[in-house]
């Protein structure tokens, strides 16, 4: 209790507290010319897109200008195949799509192979996507939050949430607010915005313009030592989420990926 008291004494003693100067950046409210190709001069069983520019046979076309043909060559005989669906112009088409279909094929191999070729690559390396393994891994990240609040609160930081009494939706996020702080151990304090007390919050106060916050309902956390005040969350939020915010901040928000 002593550090809620303490919290409560940084609200009204200490000058006035702006969320947002603190929040370091984050508020949750807050072509060349074309190339002239000259066309196959017969139908092939599947299209290729190797060719060559007519202007200049001995220099072959580059990754991107073959492509470029491509497409230009499969609109085309799309559009033969749609405006004069001859038997042979919907053949083209056919051989058209199947030719990338195989690539695709290729395509999708070579990726897997890519992926033993250097795992790190793999996602599911680190992020498995087995239940199992899933179940495992979700345990382990629930107990780095989790330790993540204690370790926050061994600091001296507590909860501010700060809200507006009359709002049907504060009033639900409050019991779910003050029922995350027994769980985890942290000081809260609630800041009614309106001067409405909601009782599911143990320890009220009236702002009286203390703190100003770019939304509502608002969650921060609060050092009253150093008077460090780090916004947590705004709007309504679930106990997980608000365990993930937790240790975003703890980790100045590094990336696990």
């Amino acid at each position: 209790m002593s550090r809620l008291w303490v919290l409560v004494s940084l609200l009204f003693f200490h000058p006035t507290v702006n969320a947002t100067p603190s929040a370091q950046g984050w508020r949750w409210y807050n072509e060349p010319k074309p190339v002239e190709i000259a066309p196959p001069s017969q139908k092939p069983q599947q299209p290729t897109v190797t060719v060559t520019q007519s202007r200049s046979p001995s220099k072959p076309l580059n990754a991107t200008q073959q492509m470029q043909w491509f497409h230009r060559y499969m609109n085309e005989v799309k559009t033969q195949a749609v405006l004069n669906p001859t038997l042979d112009n919907v053949l083209a088409f056919m051989r058209i799509n199947h030719f990338i279909d195989g690539k695709t094929t290729d395509f999708g191999m070579m990726w897997k192979q890519a992926l033993l070729a250097d795992p790190q690559l793999s996602y599911t390396v680190k992020h498995p996507t087995q239940s199992l393994a899933k179940k495992t891994q979700n345990a382990q990240l629930n107990a780095r939050r989790e330790a993540a609040v204690h370790a926050l609160a061994e600091q001296g930081y507590g909860l501010f949430f700060v809200y507006k009494g009359k709002d049907p939706l504060n009033q639900q996020l409050a019991a779910s607010v003050q029922s995350f702080a027994h769980q985890y151990g942290i000081n809260l304090l609630g800041i009614t915005l309106d001067n409405t007390p909601i009782k599911a919050i143990e320890h009220n106060k009236d702002n009286r313009g203390k703190i100003k916050v770019d939304a509502q309902p608002a969650l921060l956390l609060v050092n009253p030592t150093t008077g460090n005040i780090k916004p947590l969350a705004y709007g309504f939020i679930s106990q997980e989420e608000l365990l993930g915010r937790f240790l975003n901040v703890a980790t100045q928000f590094t990336p696990d990926f």
